[in-house]
């Protein structure tokens, strides 16, 4: 097996970018999730309310994310932030971030025709989330759970050969791609060693509405989790893809082989 594939979220709920190598820190690959966007209650956003954000492209470039929506962009460094800590409620959690800058605000706001802002985890933001095996716990970025999603191609194969128009694997938002024969092997995997980084597999990820949403157009749909539902149902859940955690830092490549343990 080798790695297919490895894409970043750097702002949650945009659009992913592949890229050809990424470090695997404890609490994601760098860069990936480190932003995120809040309503006027201070409570985050994604595509489940606004499904726009899959058509926002947010890249980093020269130090700078770039942030581009059909014609138009608007770009700020890595490193800018008001120094001004809030916290904002992601699920269960309240979790405390930068504020950013009230341009970048607008501009988002005025895209998304709603009024939020941008946030930014730095070192210092902790949020931990419990396991149910491997080390007790592990630092995750805001993320929805967990800091890695891997997905087997055969996977989405094999739902493409059940669905009556085929999907892409982007509606999956996974990290980590692998080119797989067997159909959701992924879900049995232990641990994972990728070159010289070592990742435990803790559990079968269970699928949000997100699924449904077109990556390309916006457009919802059903048919993605209706048919995943008639195969990959277990306690009310739908699953597709397995979550994971890094047990060190390293750096991976798309083309490196994947051993399972």
């Amino acid at each position: 097996m080798i790695v297919k594939s490895i894409i970043i979220y750097p702002i949650k709920g945009m659009k992913g970018t592949e890229v050809k190598s990424a470090v695997t820190l404890e609490r994601g690959f760098e860069n990936d999730r480190r932003y995120m966007l809040m309503d006027s209650n201070n409570t985050f956003i994604s595509q489940r309310s606004h499904p726009k954000l899959a058509l926002i492209h947010p890249e980093i470039i020269d130090e700078k994310i770039v942030i581009s929506y059909n014609e138009s962009s608007f770009s700020f460094p890595l490193s800018q932030t008001k120094d001004e800590a809030v916290y904002a409620t992601l699920f269960e959690n309240e979790i405390s971030g930068t504020l950013i800058s009230g341009q970048v605000d607008e501009y988002l706001s005025e895209l998304l025709h709603d009024d939020v802002r941008i946030i930014k985890m730095e070192e210092r933001n902790v949020r931990d989330k419990k396991l149910i095996k491997g080390p007790a716990s592990t630092e995750v970025s805001f993320a929805d759970g967990y800091p890695y999603l891997i997905a087997g191609s055969a996977s989405l194969e094999c739902l493409n050969e059940k669905i009556g128009e085929p999907v892409l694997m982007d509606r999956f938002r996974p990290n980590i791609v692998v080119e797989t024969q067997v159909p959701h092997e992924e879900d049995n995997w232990e641990s994972i060693q990728i070159g010289n980084a070592m990742m435990m597999v803790i559990k079968p990820c269970a699928r949000c509405p997100v699924v449904t949403i077109n990556q390309q157009n916006a457009v919802k749909s059903k048919d993605t989790l209706k048919t995943l539902s008639t195969y990959r149902k277990k306690d009310n859940k739908v699953f597709f893809g397995a979550n994971a955690i890094s047990l060190g830092d390293s750096q991976i490549s798309a083309g490196d082989e994947v051993v399972a343990l």
